[in-house]
């Protein structure tokens, strides 16, 4: 639990951007995790042996060389801002964790749920001292908060999302209400406060997974169904009427519908500059469709020249990545690169419809959250959190190959 959390602190609170003692923090938990799986290796060798030949193990060491490949010989038109670094600390503690999780297999839940726990307090606390707009609220300004030394608003929705997955199976299907439900409050408000709609939007979702696997009986299915129902429509009421609520989420997904039916781009909104994004990618993805124009390419193009602001009085535009994972991997790694990362988790959804009922929950969960999280921003080089969650799914695969 310490070791986990710890890794999870260091690398999506503090993350590596600032250097210095942020880097010395990450290295210092990953430092401890190495040393306590040495000591664990030298009584059972059987779980580090499964990480190092497992499909998780090989996924990442192959797409990481491609990025590394691309980024560090910047081949075709790459931006320059690749660092081993940033690959190394983002692999490294997936894998360490990965292997942790094999260890203890049998407490699985409550190691991450406490470990999940900790880490939404310390986001929090984290948030509370880094992002300067939680002052606005005093003074009755409601905008998204949350952002952190490892990333901003969207990062942390995302990540605090991933983390109520194991609390929200205690709460929903085993029933740990007195423990965990406090927790979940917290989890909820701070995706709430952040106004992500790449962690706001799936909740719905994993609630009705988790309803639907937390009873066999039809009947308190489809009383639950109905109870998630009505709660999603008054949550919805809510968003869009209580003042503070709108204007942290309510307005984006008003926006979202306004700009998606719009003829031209608005780039004075968030939507409309993904719309220009999306129309860029449309017309010069097939320059280079199969292997990509290189490591984040389209931000180096004159048509990326997309979000706003501000020069003094003046408005100015500036190039932005593609703000999206799906388009961003093709863009960059064309379709061999797609491939070549989205393979591990089609295998693991593929697999997980044999799976046992925990396995499934979990795992779908997982996927159904990351089909937002990657429509929302490009994750697969800066962060941690798609390998943690890709191999925590993983992990509960083969814990119930071995149940």
């Amino acid at each position: 639990m310490f070791l986990i959390t710890g890794m999870l602190f260091a690398r999506c609170n503090l993350g590596l951007y600032y250097g210095g003692i942020y880097v010395l923090i990450n290295l210092i938990f990953n430092g401890l995790a190495v040393l306590y799986l040495g000591l664990l290796f030298t009584k059972d060798k059987a779980p580090v042996k499964k990480t190092l030949i497992s499909p998780a193990f090989v996924w990442i060491v192959l797409f990481s060389t491609m990025v590394f490949i691309y980024g560090h010989f910047k081949l075709f038109t790459a931006a320059d801002y690749y660092s081993r670094m940033i690959t190394i600390m983002t692999a490294l503690p997936a894998i360490l964790i990965l292997m942790l999780l094999f260890y203890n297999k049998e407490d699985v839940m409550d190691v991450l749920a406490v470990s999940g726990s900790v880490v939404i307090i310390t986001t929090l606390i984290t948030s509370l001292c880094y992002d300067y707009v939680w002052g606005e609220w005093l003074m009755g300004m409601y905008s998204r908060v949350g952002a952190t030394p490892a990333g901003g608003v969207i990062d942390t929705g995302n990540l605090v999302l991933i983390l109520l997955l194991p609390v929200m199976y205690q709460v929903i299907i085993l029933r740990k209400i007195k423990q965990y439900l406090w927790i979940s409050i917290i989890g909820v408000f701070e995706i709430l406060a952040t106004g992500a709609k790449s962690s706001v939007f799936p909740i719905v979702f994993v609630f009705a997974i988790m309803i639907l696997g937390a009873s066999d009986d039809k009947k308190v299915v489809r009383r639950n169904l109905i109870i998630l129902v009505v709660a999603a429509v008054v949550a919805f009421i809510a968003i869009m009427t209580i003042p503070p609520l709108y204007g942290v989420v309510g307005y984006r997904i008003a926006e979202l519908f306004t700009g998606v039916k719009s003829a031209e781009p608005d780039l004075h909104t968030s939507t409309g500059q993904r719309m220009a994004m999306i129309a860029g990618f449309k017309e010069h993805f097939w320059e280079a469709p199969l292997f990509g124009h290189g490591f984040y390419s389209f931000r180096e193009m004159p048509y990326s020249a997309i979000e706003e602001y501000r020069v003094g009085t003046e408005i100015a535009y500036r190039n932005v990545q593609l703000h999206m994972n799906y388009m961003e991997v093709l863009f960059s790694y064309g379709i061999v690169g797609f491939v070549l990362y989205y393979w591990f988790p089609v295998y693991i959804i593929i697999r997980a419809i044999k799976a046992n009922k925990m396995a499934k929950i979990m795992i779908f969960s997982i996927m159904i959250s990351f089909v937002f999280m990657d429509l929302g921003i490009d994750m697969y080089y800066k962060y941690l959190l798609p390998y943690y969650s890709y191999f925590l799914a993983y992990f509960f695969l083969e814990k119930d190959k071995q149940s």
